[in-house]
């Protein structure tokens, strides 16, 4: 949760092994010489040129970052910050970056629940995915895995069968527009939609904002703080409008990870498994 980047940032090589600390990304008080608006240094207080891969290569040599990252050079996939700091923490209604600097790994999210970065950007692929391409490109071995975590998309995974936070985690990725623009976004309609009545008031409101950014659900309205029949009504109601869509669009095909057909229609039956083995473990967010 938010509030533990500092002790995040402990753990990380680059301060046991390194020289890093805050202050090498962030700034307490704008200087004089930082021409930005005061807005842009208040978000995050970072300073100039540390929102992007110029906060990293002060330490780190990257002659030739594509060949690092296998994504194209100015693709969010060669953000140093998506691979080693993705948004895996949560605090205030929103995902936050973790401060814990790490490789991605799916040994990881399998031991901890942790989303890992690839599949937090790339929604509509499997755990196994991304375990060959970790293995394929950086020689990270590849841990077993279910059935399930070989075919269906992790996101869809921790948004149906996931704890709490996991949901208003893939339900916050699902409506980041880097992940979007890896994955899609249509797809993500009849799960965001049944996070609607998620027990947790945190993971409804972060599902509403991200299913807002679905073509067709712009003006959806919805009252997070219903009592359990209305929120249910409402979920009923936004897959309904998202299967009459569907039809009326031209949209491309998902990928069958997501259990979505061609067209359009959800693998309820696995869906329904999946919300049966739901983690419904009780989970407390500090703010």
């Amino acid at each position: 949760s938010g509030g533990r980047e500092y002790t995040g940032m402990r753990a990380s090589p680059c301060v046991d092994k390194g020289e890093m600390t805050c202050m090498s990304c962030h700034t307490m008080h704008r200087p004089p010489s930082d021409t930005r608006p005061v807005e842009a240094w208040t978000d995050d207080q970072l300073g100039v040129g540390m929102r992007d891969n110029a906060a990293c290569l002060q330490c780190h040599e990257m002659p030739d970052i594509a060949a690092h990252t296998h994504h194209a050079a100015e693709s969010t996939g060669s953000n140093c910050y998506n691979c080693h700091m993705p948004h895996t923490s949560y605090s205030l209604l929103k995902a936050i970056r973790s401060h814990q600097i790490d490789v991605p790994t799916v040994q990881s999210s399998l031991a901890t629940g942790r989303p890992n970065a690839c599949n937090q950007c790339h929604l509509d692929k499997p755990l196994g995915w991304a375990a060959d391409h970790l293995h394929a490109w950086y020689g990270t071995e590849r841990p077993e895995m279910s059935r399930d975590e070989e075919a269906i998309a992790a996101s869809v995974l921790w948004a149906t069968r996931g704890h709490a936070g996991q949901r208003a985690l893939a339900a916050w990725s699902m409506g980041w527009g880097a992940a979007k623009a890896a994955s899609g976004s249509d797809w993500t309609a009849p799960h965001l939609a049944a996070l609607l009545d998620d027990p947790y008031p945190a993971v409804r409101a972060i599902a509403y904002e991200a299913l807002r950014g679905v073509a067709g659900f712009e003006g959806y309205d919805y009252d997070r703080t219903a009592l359990p029949p209305a929120r249910a009504a409402a979920a009923a109601q936004a897959l309904t409008l998202w299967e009459r869509q569907w039809p009326t669009t031209e949209r491309e095909a998902p990928d069958p990870a997501t259990l979505v057909g061609a067209d359009g229609a959800l693998d309820w039956d696995t869906v329904k498994r999946l919300l049966s083995e739901r983690d419904n473990q009780t989970i407390s967010w500090f703010e």
